[in-house]
């Protein structure tokens, strides 16, 4: 435990990192009926689309909790690079917040992940609709949901140690 605890931080800021990728880049919200599938990308499901077609504009409102946990994943990954920088540099003045930067990045990256997860019926009511038999999370965000929640425990591993060493 002594080898992983200087490198937590760093551990918890890379699957963050990873998990803010899968974030954007694979699908959120994946509809399948039948050999039809839907896809809405994660941009779509974070911040919204709009579409001109024949008909007019189609508009796609963004899921205010993907939203919310991609800003929480955002202040995470600065507050843990704060902490983990703050103890390789040796900076006095983030020596002393390490604790409490490291405790925001688990909170956020724990939020995070907690808010990927029920991103669907969010993104479902966002829009007004019914969430419909076949729809599912898409599979980079299950797995950017599990990285947010294990960086969070990582995050937490510094402060939590600090606390039992003490006692």
């Amino acid at each position: 435990m002594k080898k992983v605890l200087p490198f937590a931080g760093l551990i918890a800021f890379v699957l963050a990192a990873v998990a803010l990728v899968l974030m954007l880049a694979t699908n959120g919200v994946v509809v399948t009926s039948g050999s039809l599938q839907l896809n809405y990308a994660g941009t779509t499901v974070i911040f919204g689309k709009t579409e001109s077609t024949v008909l007019g504009d189609v508009v796609t409102k963004p899921s205010v909790l993907a939203l919310i946990g991609f800003i929480l994943l955002a202040v995470g990954l600065l507050a843990a690079c704060a902490a983990t920088l703050g103890g390789l540099l040796k900076v006095k003045a983030l020596q002393k917040l390490g604790g409490l930067f490291s405790l925001i990045a688990a909170g956020c990256f724990i939020v995070a992940g907690v808010f990927m997860f029920i991103a669907v019926p969010s993104f479902y009511g966002a829009n007004d609709a019914k969430v419909p038999d076949g729809a599912a999370l898409g599979a980079g965000w299950v797995i950017g949901a599990i990285l947010n929640l294990v960086a969070g425990a990582f995050a937490a591993l510094p402060a939590i140690m600090g606390l039992v060493g003490k006692k």
